[in-house]
């Protein structure tokens, strides 16, 4: 089967940045790659590539590096989301949040219905989730939609109070929400990525409407970041977890590492 050289090379060089996190140059990355390739040759595809504006070179002298396009495409083609990963472990999923340099949060996702909505004498409403309570000051209108509504489910009535204005309900949806989060931690990267009110928005679960797929990038991240959201059983329970941080780091290596410790 015939080598690509040109997407050889590429992946190589993208491989060696995530690797030592530093530009590389056309000698070094032909000692790395297990093909023989003169560096001359690779020298020739440095050029192509880079006027393609696959890689980019920081400085005149320096080696390359891939571009956040390159790293895009890299991990929508690398990154699969197949089953659940099983995180037993919460202490290893704590060191390498920390190794890996990305904020991380994972919260319950057991699915809650609405059962019921009790009218406690014109003075509030009680929505009935099974197990979980939201308290709603009375409002006529409200209990008669609401009513009409029973049996939808948590995240669904969470789209619709957003979609019909009840900024009550959202808020107190969102609180509820809250309080399932089972683990976050590197909140410093979250405000290295969001510096405005976003910031906000990436600290609470309801951020996963953000995502249309399970992979996030610019315009939901400033460009050069990136975020991830899988389904994974986090010490027994179902839950969904939402990494985020540089494009450079080494998602397929965290996961891996995730799932060789459980």
């Amino acid at each position: 089967m015939k080598v690509d050289k040109r997407d050889l090379i590429l992946e190589s060089i993208i491989q060696a940045y995530l690797e030592v996190n530093e530009p590389i140059g056309s000698s070094e990355l032909g000692i790395r790659m297990n093909v023989s390739i003169p560096a001359s040759t690779i020298r020739v595809y440095f050029k192509k590539l880079s006027d393609e504006g696959a890689i980019t070179q920081l400085h005149i002298s320096g080696g390359r590096i891939p571009t956040f396009a390159t790293m895009k495409l890299y991990w929508q083609d690398r990154l699969k989301f197949n089953s659940p990963i099983n995180i037993i472990n919460s202490d290893v999923l704590n060191f390498l949040v920390y190794d890996f340099g990305l904020y991380c949060m994972i919260f319950g996702v057991s699915k809650l219905v609405l059962s019921e909505v009790l009218n406690v004498e014109n003075r509030f409403l009680i929505l009935d989730f099974v197990g979980e309570s939201i308290v709603l000051k009375y409002n006529p209108k409200v209990e008669k939609f609401l009513n009409n509504i029973i049996g939808i489910s948590l995240e669904d009535l969470d789209k619709v109070s957003m979609q019909v204005g009840l900024s009550e309900l959202r808020s107190k949806i969102k609180e509820l929400k809250r309080n399932r989060i089972y683990f976050q931690e590197n909140e410093k990267v979250a405000f290295e990525m969001f510096k405005d009110d976003r910031i906000k928005s990436i600290l609470e679960p309801s951020f996963e409407h953000i995502f249309r797929t399970n992979l996030a990038f610019n315009p939901v991240f400033e460009p050069g970041f990136m975020g991830l959201k899988t389904d994974v059983i986090f010490e027994g329970k179902s839950a969904v977890m939402i990494c985020a941080g540089s494009v450079y780091s080494d998602y397929e290596k965290f996961l891996t590492s995730i799932k060789e410790a459980a």
